[in-house]
């Protein structure tokens, strides 16, 4: 895989060609939305580009993502395992396109009521040098240009956020 030169500029007056990619790990934030598919898209091409590898992460809250049925918490439990399983085909689904392009990938399943908090968490300890990641606008009314959960990693994460409608 061909890795193109990349510019650095640490102000105007010094910018420069360093000879490898700084952006070795992509992640992307996959909640099986259409905005999340075309946000895993624009990682593989990036990917493609600087040589890196995407990493998808799901983050899934019991309490929100399934309801229960007749009251019974044994069958909310069930579930959720559904839909883990769901994003587990869906992963393994992602990987094949990938490896398509020739694209190492990864996928991680995280349960958590604090999604955001999660996302900027796990790039943080995964050293991610680049999140990638789909924006619904469904959040509260200032925030419905972007959406809650892509402001708040937008604004916190450690490294540069690409957001994708």
């Amino acid at each position: 895989m061909e890795v193109r030169p990349q510019i650095v500029c640490n102000d105007l007056e010094h910018c420069n060609v360093v000879g490898t990619s700084l952006v070795k790990n992509i992640l992307v934030p996959f909640d099986n939305s259409k905005h999340a598919v075309r946000a895993f898209g624009h990682a593989l091409d990036l990917a493609k580009k600087y040589g890196a590898s995407v990493i998808a992460v799901a983050v899934t809250d019991e309490d929100q993502d399934s309801e229960w049925i007749n009251d019974t918490p044994s069958r909310q439990k069930a579930m959720s395992k559904s839909r883990n399983s769901e994003l587990k085909q869906i992963f393994k689904d992602m990987d094949a396109v990938a490896a398509k392009f020739g694209i190492h990938f990864d996928s991680v399943i995280l349960e958590s009521t604090k999604i955001a908090e999660s996302i900027i968490s796990f790039a943080s300890i995964r050293r991610v040098d680049y999140i990638v990641m789909g924006t619904h606008g469904k959040g509260m009314p200032k925030e419905m240009m972007l959406g809650r959960v892509s402001t708040s990693v937008a604004l916190n994460a450690h490294c540069p956020v690409v957001l994708i409608k």
